[in-house]
């Protein structure tokens, strides 16, 4: 019941949106439903947490505690986002056509996000995953600008590209499979089959996955895209592309190597590792080297995905554990940066950091939630993310593969040492004097999409709900692996 009302509710504001309704209505019916939608999750998750996988339609629509922790980032990052966009959406230049419009194509691209770790059948998880890229590419345009034009039809192709062979891995991994004498090509059916099936074959499949599966999640060197449709895309937008790229196509990833990695000789945790690791890598350099602070942000995905990645390819269960824990962190600290920098932005009207001085001066409420979310993401003590971080180079220690914690370990500080410079120099630096701007009338929507969004990532570096530390180990199951 519980599963269906997930996908259920996102219809009923698509339905809500198409009535002859203004779009004020429609984004508030909107936003009710998304927090109806979170109430809706964390029931789930309490469920998953003190029984087993919760199922609505055998070998269709059932979800597991890794899908329970992915369900519930999905649906707190859309009530932020929705909640925000309904503030955003008061723009003056914007025709309440445009707002319906904008609004349709969310609520869509949500529709097809909760799908995700709901689908047991690839073949549908992967239509999801494309559906994804369909609907965000009208959200990245949205302004209508040349340049987001064409960041929305660099996206749209590069993605469809990756998806196009990511749907060929699926058709050799169908093929491995049938000739394992299977035919059911859901998680449980390939996890079954994992023993029987051609290496060589689903070695192959796998790495088309990932490279397919990778260009999506923007994956170094699979990125091209990301740069300029972060730089296009609407703040609230960005926030979810984000939840996209850092945990559901993470989701898929990990939950492919640990139904793979049964197949010995596969190389599937090599492959992974590899890609985390130069993601990780690649992104703390680019970080290093941005002009914009949403180019900044859009880049910390890419290097915390690769990280999320890399331990997830470990062996240790106790990193895998970690890694859903990154995973958590992430989900619940990127919202409040987009939605953060997106009030920024009001107040400075500059995307370039080298133009944004004195936030703080401007104003100590904005620049002080700029500056809370900026170190929660860097990794600073004693935000959740920082923790994560130093559970995953802990364990992987332990775990006997100390070159990979040494790498990480290198990439995380050149990234915290980054994203702390760039964040300073905004948020107190000294304001130029051609930079007077009368202070914006923030609408109340934003103020309170942006309280809401800060609320996990203040309480997660204290205390963590029983649940979410239940779904943790049964999520770390499903992604095997040995003790330390």
């Amino acid at each position: 019941m519980w599963i269906g009302l997930t996908l259920l509710l996102p219809v009923v504001a698509i339905l809500i949106t198409a009535l002859p309704v203004r779009a004020a209505v429609a984004g508030t019916a909107a936003a009710l439903l998304a927090a109806l939608n979170v109430a809706v999750a964390v029931t789930i998750a309490v469920q998953l947490a003190a029984h087993s996988p919760v199922t609505l339609v055998p070998g269709w629509l059932a979800i597991d505690s890794f899908g329970g922790i992915v369900l519930l980032l999905e649906t707190f990052g859309a009530l932020t986002a929705l909640l925000f966009s309904v503030g955003y959406l008061k723009s003056p230049h914007i025709s309440d056509r445009r707002r319906k419009r904008y609004l349709l194509w969310l609520h869509l691209f949500l529709l097809a996000l909760y799908a995700i770790p709901l689908l047991n059948e690839l073949a549908l998880v992967w239509l999801a995953l494309t559906l994804t890229t369909l609907f965000s590419v009208f959200l990245v345009s949205f302004e209508r600008t040349p340049a987001a034009l064409e960041a929305g039809w660099k996206y749209a192709l590069l993605t469809t590209l990756g998806a196009a062979l990511a749907l060929l891995g699926m058709l050799l991994l169908y093929w491995a499979l049938t000739r394992a004498g299977g035919s059911d090509f859901t998680w449980h059916g390939l996890t079954r089959a994992a023993g029987k099936m051609p290496v060589s074959i689903v070695s192959l499949a796998f790495l088309l996955m990932l490279v397919g599966f990778g260009t999506k999640a923007a994956l170094i060197p699979f990125h091209a895209w990301l740069p300029d449709a972060y730089s296009q895309a609407p703040f609230p937008v960005c926030a979810m592309l984000s939840i996209l790229e850092s945990v559901a196509i993470p989701y898929v990833i990990l939950r492919l190597v640990g139904t793979l990695g049964a197949v010995h000789g596969s190389h599937a945790p090599q492959w992974l590792l590899a890609f985390g690791l130069v993601s990780a890598g690649g992104a703390a350099l680019l970080i290093l080297q941005t002009h914009e602070y949403k180019r900044l942000f859009a880049y910390s995905t890419i290097e915390n995905t690769g990280i999320i990645l890399t331990a997830g390819a470990m062996t240790s269960s106790h990193v895998k554990q970690a890694a859903l824990w990154q995973m958590i962190a992430h989900g619940f600290t990127k919202p409040v940066v987009f939605l953060a920098a997106g009030i920024m932005f009001m107040l400075v009207g500059k995307l370039r950091i080298s133009e944004v001085r004195g936030v703080l001066s401007k104003s100590w409420v904005i620049g002080s939630v700029v500056m809370l979310a900026g170190l929660a993401l860097a990794g600073a003590p004693p935000f959740a993310i920082f923790l994560s971080e130093l559970a995953i180079l802990k364990n992987g220690m332990m775990g006997g593969q100390a070159w990979v914690v040494m790498l990480l370990a290198a990439f995380m500080i050149v990234s915290f040492c980054a994203i702390t410079y760039h964040l300073f120099r905004m948020v107190l630096g000294r304001t130029p004097e051609d930079s007077a701007r009368d202070r914006p009338v923030i609408a109340l929507a934003c103020r309170w999409a942006l309280v809401l969004a800060l609320v996990p990532v203040l309480v997660l570096g204290w205390w963590m709900p029983p649940f979410l530390h239940h779904l943790i180990t049964g999520g770390a199951a499903a992604l095997g692996g040995t003790s330390p």
